[in-house]
């Protein structure tokens, strides 16, 4: 067997550009890089966009909620439907089931067409008072500049290219800068500053890969060959393992450059910000808050505005279908022509949830009505409505639930009423199932009591 075989068969899988919490670190070193009184304007949704934003083009596929882990594989499990929950696809402006809008290769240059364009997005929403959107935009481009600093244009390199993990980034010191006084000059600018950055990326790496006899300069020429040699990939594995030293300090060179480029682009969208940014008047009271209640407006293969949450992912049996009523006597609908269907769910259970851009900015001390109606066929289990109360960074803290419906009937309504506990920033409906037959929800309400 020869030595590069050899390497492989003892490597574990090589993931595509920063895989692991590279984003995370590279863009939690950019807001650390901010000035405090700039970085307090988007502190409520600092730690999404450090922890999930960033990772939001690497989960727009079309593989998320179905079967396979993404490789439609029948023996491994379900992915979990991030892409629907977070309307990734929204925020990247691409849909990968309808194909509508436009899709960007996570490196250059077609990465410097998408930086801008999300940049500029990010800097309306802002200016428009919308935080959460505007944070979720320049997630989406910081996930390309980071990208771009990782050989996205060199594939044999980009998929090898990691620093060790196990060790934090550390990128020292830096202070960034607003890149133009107006968001389109700042946008060219953010171009000029990629572009410092990929080439002191590859002035990084390329005395590492010299030492495996493949300097960068031939590295270029034979990855625009078709298909990419493998000599490529060798040079890229023994360059890692073989001076692994030397490739963890290059790496973490192009990291930190990746961090400085994120950070001025960071700054300069929240220079553009008003301030104080405006906070969004309480809700009113006495009207229905939930979008799309009654399951009618379609969205991406389902209802807009909601998803599917699969809580046993290893389950072959359940189903989640957005039901629509046909010619048959019997239509499980309460109103209109469609509902949201669950159907020999397993024992955890299966759920409709709003999604995250649909959910409520609710605040501590407002008291809420929610009801959902359901209508429930099953020898065993039960069905319920929950409203899951969330911090800033988007974990429950709290999970009030109304009574649980059994066994066989007609429509009956699941009501709560909760008071929304400190700390608590989101209020979304989730409509739970384990029956081992089939239940129905329909005609969703919440309204702001108190």
């Amino acid at each position: 067997m020869s030595r590069f075989f050899t390497i492989l068969l003892c490597l574990p899988t090589l993931a595509f550009g920063w895989g692991g919490t590279e984003h995370s670190q590279i863009s939690a070193e950019a807001v650390r890089f901010v000035p405090e009184e700039l970085a307090a304007l988007i502190q409520p949704e600092a730690d999404a966009l450090m922890h999930l934003y960033c990772e939001f083009p690497d989960q727009n596929w079309p593989g998320y909620g179905q079967w396979g882990d993404g490789n439609a594989e029948p023996y491994l499990p379900r992915f979990a439907d991030t892409r629907r929950e977070w309307d990734i696809s929204f925020y990247c402006d691409w849909n990968p089931v309808t194909r509508e809008g436009v899709s960007y290769p996570h490196s250059t240059p077609r990465a410097y067409e998408a930086v801008p364009k999300y940049f500029l997005k990010a800097v309306e929403a802002w200016k428009a008072g919308r935080l959460e959107d505007g944070a979720r935009f320049l997630g989406v481009a910081m996930h390309y500049i980071e990208d771009s600093a990782a050989f996205g244009h060199l594939q044999g390199v980009h998929r090898g290219l990691h620093w060790d993990t196990r060790k934090p980034l550390n990128a020292g010191e830096y202070t960034p800068q607003k890149l133009g006084d107006t968001p389109e000059a700042a946008a060219l600018k953010i171009v000029e500053r990629m572009k410092w950055m990929v080439e002191a990326t590859e002035t990084a790496v390329d005395p590492v890969f010299t030492k495996v006899e493949m300097p960068l300069s031939e590295v270029k020429r034979l990855t625009q060959l078709d298909p990419v040699p493998k000599e490529v990939l060798r040079a890229a594995i023994l360059a890692k393992h073989e001076f692994a030293a030397d490739m963890d300090l290059a790496t973490r060179a192009c990291a930190t450059a990746a961090a400085q480029v994120c950070a001025d682009m960071l700054l300069t969208a929240l220079s553009f910000a008003p301030k104080p940014f405006p906070q969004p008047k309480p809700n009113a009271l006495g009207v229905n808050l939930v979008f799309n209640p009654s399951f009618e407006a379609a969205g991406d293969e389902n209802a807009e505005g909601w998803c599917i949450g699969w809580l046993d992912l290893n389950d072959k049996t359940g189903r989640a279908e957005w039901y629509r009523a046909g010619t048959h006597w019997d239509k499980p609908v309460k109103k209109g022509a469609r509902s949201a269907m669950v159907l020999w769910a397993p024992e955890k259970g299966i759920e409709w949830r709003q999604t995250w851009r649909r959910a409520l900015r609710v605040n501590p001390g407002e008291s809420y009505r929610a009801s959902a109606w359901v209508k429930s066929r099953t020898e065993k289990g039960s069905s319920h409505l929950t409203l899951e109360l969330s911090d800033t960074s988007y974990h429950a803290i709290a999970q009030p639930m109304s009574r649980e419906v059994t066994g066989k009937g007609d429509w009956t309504e699941l009501q709560l009423e909760t008071t929304i506990p400190p700390g608590a920033r989101w209020l979304r409906v989730i409509l739970h199932s384990n029956a081992d037959g089939a239940a129905w929800f329909d005609e969703v309400s919440v309204e702001r009591v108190r």
